[in-house]
């Protein structure tokens, strides 16, 4: 019953707010899945090009 009433204060604010934070989460998960497949990469500027263009804060540059 103790950890009840120490945790009541965090489970009354998660039932008033509407935050959460799913949505960075997922992103950390999809970055965490391309690094695990992209092991090789040589340079981290390719890798974080990558996940800009993944995520659509990049575009693609076509001539």
């Amino acid at each position: 019953m103790g950890v009840i009433l120490r945790l009541l204060n965090y489970v009354e604010n998660t039932l008033k707010y509407d935050y959460n934070n799913d949505i960075l989460e997922g992103i950390h998960n999809k970055i965490k899945v391309m690094k695990r497949i992209s092991f090789g990469y040589r340079s981290f500027y390719h890798f974080r090009n990558r996940i800009f263009i993944t995520q659509n804060l990049a575009k693609i540059k076509t001539a």
